[in-house]
C-alpha cells in the first residue's frame, strides 16, 4: 500500500516485513566519571567507563500505518518528544524509506536516572526499524546517526564494558570483568543532565591520565582502586542539591557495598556486591526506594533475539 497517515509520511509496510520485532534496551552505569572541559563544540569532554547491565527496557515493533509510538509508563513524555520518535524518523529519512511502525516501549529504566535508558531506546529502536524493514546501513553511517540522537547513544547499538572518552562517543572496549552483583538504587527524583553539566561550572581542560580504563584493566575491579580512582565529579554538585543521595551513598556501603557511585548524572546510584544473595541483603534494607538487584552483561550484544 502507499496510503499517507497523520502520523508522519509513512506509509503501510509492504507485506515482505517481518511481523514483530522484540528488542532488549539494556540500561547502563559509569565507573567513574571525570568531565575534562567545555569544548568549542559546546559539549564537554568525559572520561568514563561505560558497563551495560542485565537490567533493560523492552521494545517491540511491528508494522503499522504511519509512525506511532507507546510507552508504559509514559513518564509525561508524549510521543513526539519521545527520542525514539526522533530516531524512527532519522532512519527513515535517511534510508528514503516511508515503511511505517508502531513502536511499544516497556519502560523499567526511569527518565532522569543517569542509566541512559532513553539512549539505549533510541539505539533499539534503530537496530529493530532496520530488522523490521530489511534495510541495512554500513556500521559507520550507523554510528554517525546514532550520534545524532545522543552522545551514549552509539554505545547501545552495541553495549559492552568500555572507556568513552570525547563527548561519550569514542569508545575502546575493555575486558570483561569478575562476575559482580549490581544493586541499583532508583530514588524519586529525575535529574537533568543539561542543568548537572551547567552546576558544575567546567569550562576549563583539566586533563588526567587514563587512570579509569588502566585501573579497571590492571586490578580487574580491586575495590581500593575503584574507590579512589573511580570517582563521579557530579556527586558534589548533585549531592549537595538532593543530600537523600548523598545518604544511600553512604548506606551502600554501610550494607557491604564494595564499591558505590552515582550513576551518571543521577539520580540512581548503585553498588558492587560479592554476590546476589549479599546484594538482596542491602536490597531488604533500602525498603523506601525502588531497587533492581542485577549483574553486569559480559561481551559484546547487539540487542539481538528476545528479552528474557
Amino acid at each position: 500500500m502507499s496510503s499517507r497517515s497523520s502520523s508522519g509520511n509513512f506509509a503501510f509496510c509492504s507485506t515482505a516485513c517481518i511481523l514483530m520485532i522484540e528488542r532488549c534496551a539494556f540500561a547502563k552505569i559509569n565507573i567513574g566519571l571525570h568531565v575534562l572541559g567545555k569544548r568549542d563544540d559546546g559539549y564537554h569532554s568525559i572520561a568514563t567507563i561505560f558497563a551495560p547491565l542485565a537490567f533493560h527496557d523492552r521494545i517491540t515493533i511491528e508494522p503499522a500505518h504511519g509512525l506511532h509510538i507507546q510507552m508504559v509508563p509514559s513518564y509525561g513524555i508524549t510521543e513526539r518528544e519521545n527520542l525514539v520518535w526522533r530516531a524512527a524518523t532519522l532512519l527513515a529519512k535517511r534510508l528514503g524509506c516511508t515503511s511505517g511502525a508502531k513502536i511499544t516501549i516497556e519502560k523499567h529504566i526511569p527518565p532522569g536516572s543517569g542509566l541512559g535508558g532513553g539512549s539505549s531506546n533510541a539505539a533499539a529502536t534503530l537496530l529493530g526499524l532496520l530488522a523490521l524493514w530489511n534495510r541495512t546501513l554500513p556500521d559507520d553511517e550507523l554510528r554517525a546517526l546514532a550520534l545524532e540522537l545522543g552522545s551514549d547513544v552509539p554505545f547501545f547499538l552495541r553495549p559492552q564494558l568500555a572507556y568513552a572518552e570525547g563527548r561519550g562517543e569514542q569508545l575502546t572496549p575493555l575486558p570483561p570483568i569478575a562476575a559482580r552483583s549490581v544493586l541499583v538504587v532508583l530514588p524519586n527524583v529525575s535529574i537533568s543532565t543539561s542543568w548537572a553539566y551547567a552546576a558544575l561550572k567546567r569550562t576549563g581542560e583539566h586533563p588526567r591520565p587514563r587512570l579509569l580504563s588502566d585501573a579497571l584493566v590492571a586490578s580487574a575491579l580491586d575495590d581500593a582502586l575503584l574507590r579512589s580512582v573511580c570517582t563521579n565529579d557530579f556527586e558534589l554538585v548533585v549531592f549537595a542539591v538532593h543530600p537523600e543521595l548523598a545518604t544511600i551513598k553512604e548506606q551502600l556501603y554501610n550494607f557491604g557495598a564494595q564499591y558505590a557511585s552515582l550513576s551518571g548524572t543521577g539520580s540512581a546510584l548503585f553498588g558492587f556486591f560479592e554476590n546476589r544473595r549479599a546484594a538482596l541483603h542491602a536490597a531488604a534494607h533500602m525498603r523506601n526506594y525502588r531497587t533492581v538487584v542485577t549483574t553486569i552483561v559480559t561481551g559484546a550484544n547487539d540487542n539481538t533475539g528476545s528479552c528474557s
